[in-house]
């Protein structure tokens, strides 16, 4: 089990210290940050308004053990964002699937948003099939690229409409 709250200053050091590297940090968190992630780039992030950025806790041990965003666009759409398991013991236990739906949760709840999306890199299987679990479909007409150390990563997108989550949920 988990729960998010806020992520702020206090927050800071931790998620630095999971992006190590700038594969890491492009797959977390796209081109919005520079290698190596500083406190300064992260005090700009959580200032800006239409982001909403949390700390994902372990309810069992209370430990810090991720990162996960929602950010809301003006034509009532949410987008999830740079979410990651920081802590490697936690990864490979579901605990993805249930981020992403407490954020599709918050997003269609309490932003009463009719549209959730999000962008994944299509080499990363395993997030895919997480956010096909909760409902997401890959939308083939958004695609982008970005180089990464001389490589080309293609980002897809991925969405689901308030209706589909719902009867997702009752399966």
């Amino acid at each position: 089990m988990i729960k998010l709250e806020k992520f702020d200053n206090t927050d800071f050091e931790k998620l630095i210290t999971w992006v190590d590297n700038e594969e890491m940090l492009v797959q977390f968190s796209g081109p919005i940050f520079k290698f190596p992630l500083t406190t300064e780039q992260l005090e700009n992030y959580v200032k800006e308004e239409n982001r909403i950025p949390f700390k994902v806790i372990d309810t069992k041990s209370k430990e810090v053990i991720g990162h996960a965003e929602i950010y809301q666009s003006e034509d009532n759409l949410a987008k999830l964002c740079r979410i990651l398991i920081g802590e490697e013991k936690y990864r490979g236990k579901g605990i993805g699937e249930e981020i992403v739906n407490l954020l599709v949760h918050y997003s269609f709840e309490k932003l009463n948003v009719e549209q959730v999306e999000l962008n994944v890199y299509d080499w990363n299987k395993q997030a895919i099939r997480c956010y096909e679990k909760s409902g997401f479909t890959i939308n083939p007409d958004k695609l982008s690229e970005i180089i990464v150390q001389k490589n080309i990563w293609i980002s897809i997108n991925m969405t689901v409409n308030k209706t589909n989550w719902k009867i997702n949920l009752k399966k």
